[in-house]
């Protein structure tokens, strides 16, 4: 590795290490206003993402990246099928099996992504996202919670989201960026949220959350998908803004979706 490469990556990682505690404690806002759902949504939106994809970039040029944002573009219906078995596995589970249970289904959900051609996973992504939120039930529970925040789930937050970008460059390095799309889809920032709120909460607010997730994929699938595109030949700050207009747009379309209400005077 030379000495640029060894720079950019340290950069990166401390990058990171301000983003992550950044969108906890965003979504940490949210929920205390308009619910788990609406800090889930947040939790998913492709900050961590966009970090990985701008790693390898760096590290591995523009077809790299433009090639592992595809393939993490394909695996949207992992993660929802992470967020799903994360949901019903809670609903009789404790929380580490159910932590399993959903990584279980992610890694199994991208074997067989693997089987089939590109188009056909992005096909299987729309359907995916039509109706993914329907496979996770919300539960009775209150819309808005209290949520308190700590330190432990700060430092979490930190050492995940430096972790799953590190494995992206490194994976991008041994294997490829197609594999390493896999890596980069893994629902990191969303998993560490539901986590936390299953703790704090209960079990139903990280349904809630997880409900969230999977509302917001489809910024995540926009946003990738535009840096597949792009990035070959667009310079990374054109390829990064569209990216972020159509995460924009898409965004506020999956929003209004969510189950959420911002609290009237008397709850105050």
């Amino acid at each position: 590795m030379t000495k640029s490469c060894v720079r950019h990556s340290g950069r990166i990682l401390v990058f990171v290490i301000l983003l992550a505690p950044a969108v906890i404690l965003v979504a940490s806002g949210v929920e205390r206003q308009l619910g788990a759902a609406a800090a889930g949504w947040i939790a998913a939106l492709p900050v961590a993402f966009a970090v990985a994809v701008l790693a390898v970039r760096l590290d591995a040029g523009n077809r790299a990246a433009a090639a592992m944002a595809l393939s993490a573009a394909g695996h949207v219906p992992a993660q929802i099928t992470f967020a799903a078995s994360f949901a019903a596995a809670l609903r009789c589970r404790g929380l580490p099996a159910s932590a399993l249970a959903a990584t279980a289904g992610y890694t199994a959900a991208s074997l067989l992504l693997a089987m089939i051609p590109p188009h056909a996973r992005l096909a299987a992504a729309i359907i995916a996202l039509m109706i993914g939120p329907r496979l996770i039930a919300r539960p009775p529970a209150p819309l808005t919670t209290t949520p308190r925040g700590s330190n432990r789930d700060t430092t979490v937050s930190c050492l995940a989201a430096g972790l799953i970008v590190t494995a992206t460059m490194l994976t991008t390095r041994i294997a490829g960026p197609v594999a390493a799309g896999t890596i980069a889809a893994f629902p990191t920032m969303s998993a560490t949220l539901a986590i936390s709120i299953a703790l704090r909460s209960g079990q139903p607010a990280a349904i809630n959350a997880l409900q969230g997730l999977a509302r917001s994929l489809p910024c995540y699938l926009s946003f990738a998908l535009v840096i597949a595109v792009t990035a070959p030949t667009l310079p990374l700050l054109a390829s990064g803004a569209i990216g972020l207009v159509a995460c924009t747009a898409t965004g506020r379309l999956t929003w209004r979706t969510l189950p959420h209400r911002i609290p009237a005077a008397a709850d105050q």
